[in-house]
């Protein structure tokens, strides 16, 4: 078979690319596809070269599976390039997805990879927890890999403490999610015929981790914030919608992404929309300025399309915002415009909105029955996270000194 020059290739997949992609993941696409055509130049072939093709593939994929790989994104997008310049040569269409190496930062032999995902199969949790207890076992298997301990009834307590200090550097604050995956670990492996391993972990409970209390966000920042997406255009309009529509409602960042065009009950000025995270409906009062935010995007921003969200992505083929991950980028973005310094657990998340919104209530004396209604909160209790944010609520919790004796004159 005849094969095509890899520049060419490369011109048609960034022309099909510009069609369906913003410009920031087009220039993503570029810096793959130069680092591609570099790797042909350098050993002076210009058309496709199926062993060529293979060992830039692997080389990729070492990367990503070391543990100084810089940027997996970049590197995975190398992969996908390869796959679209190999279609190109067969004369193949371009799919819509390519196959994807993991997105966990080890990876485990056939072995520990299979027992890891029984172990997963084993688990009763919810979804968004087993992904997170899921990447915990999964650096203990990795560990038992390192020290090749196939025999796993070679699994003792110091096996276990030396994983658990390595562990902690990564998961200091949820060091709990560690031992109770630990303990299911030992119980599986129990179960599986490895009776020697040891069936009880730790005899004592750890004690309950502190909780930081985060900042909200000054009004000066909000107002910066908000003052910066360019309303004359596409993604402006979106994004200002976005972000005055978390300020005034305090809605979490994944049901921002969830909305959609029917939730949104024009006449009586509210949305309605069941939360992600409780399941539970909520209806909220829709302020004039996210009306006019909103309604200005979907008339005069939003592209068309058959999706019912509210709010799309810039680029075809258009869709919802993926995840709460696509909304938090919003707010990234102004925050950096507006010279605000961010630094990580800082608190300045989308998060921050509710915060801001919980303050807000309870400077106004708010009831905590329709603070807790408006943040779609299923107890009253979570209010205790706002009141060290507001020091004039926190100051009626103060005790006096007037009925304690005093010997001295230290309090004067």
């Amino acid at each position: 078979m005849n094969t095509k020059p890899i520049t060419e290739g490369i011109a048609v997949i960034l022309d099909f690319g510009r069609n369906y992609r913003s410009k920031e993941t087009i220039g993503y696409y570029e810096m793959a596809c130069t680092k591609i055509q570099n790797h042909y130049e350098s050993i002076g072939q210009l058309y496709f070269n199926a062993d060529t093709h293979q060992e830039i593939y692997n080389q990729t994929c070492s990367l990503i599976s070391s543990n100084s790989a810089p940027c997996y994104v970049k590197d995975e997008l190398i992969l996908r390039v390869l796959e679209m310049l190999r279609d190109y040569n067969e004369g193949h269409p371009f799919q819509d997805r390519y196959y994807s190496k993991s997105r966990y930062k080890y990876q485990l032999q056939p072995y520990y990879q299979h027992l890891s995902e029984d172990f997963k199969a084993s688990l009763s949790v919810s979804k968004n927890t087993l992904a997170s207890l899921y990447s915990i076992a999964r650096d203990f298997f990795y560990y038992l890999q390192q020290f090749e301990m196939t025999d796993l009834n070679n699994i003792c307590h110091e096996t276990i403490y030396t994983f658990m200090k390595e562990e902690f550097q990564s998961h200091q604050g949820c060091m709990a999610n560690v031992t109770y995956v630990l303990r299911q670990i030992c119980k599986f492996l129990h179960q599986r015929g490895f009776l020697y391993v040891p069936t009880e972990i730790i005899p004592f409970k750890l004690p309950p981790s502190r909780t930081k209390v985060y900042p909200a966000f000054k009004t000066e920042d909000m107002k910066s914030i908000l003052s910066k997406p360019d309303t004359e255009t596409v993604v402006g309009k979106r994004d200002y919608a976005v972000l005055i529509l978390a300020s005034v409602t305090g809605m979490r960042a994944i049901d921002i992404a969830n909305l959609k065009l029917s939730d949104i009950q024009w006449m009586e000025m509210s949305i309605h929309f069941v939360q992600h995270k409780t399941g539970n409906g909520l209806t909220l009062p829709l302020d004039s300025r996210a009306a006019l935010a909103i309604s200005d995007y979907i008339l005069h921003g939003r592209p068309d399309s058959e999706c019912h969200n509210v709010f799309l992505t810039e680029a075809k083929p258009y869709k919802r915002l993926s995840d709460k991950s696509s909304i938090a980028n919003i707010l990234n973005k102004y925050i950096k415009l507006s010279g605000i310094l961010k630094v990580p657990y800082d608190g300045k998340s989308f998060h921050a909105f509710r915060r801001s919104m919980g303050i807000w209530l309870l400077e106004t004396s708010t009831s905590p029955e329709l603070i807790s209604q408006i943040l779609g909160h299923q107890s009253k209790d979570v209010l205790k996270r706002y009141l060290p944010l507001t020091p004039s609520k926190l100051s009626i919790c103060a005790l006096s000194f007037e009925n304690i004796p005093v010997q001295s004159e230290v309090y004067r």
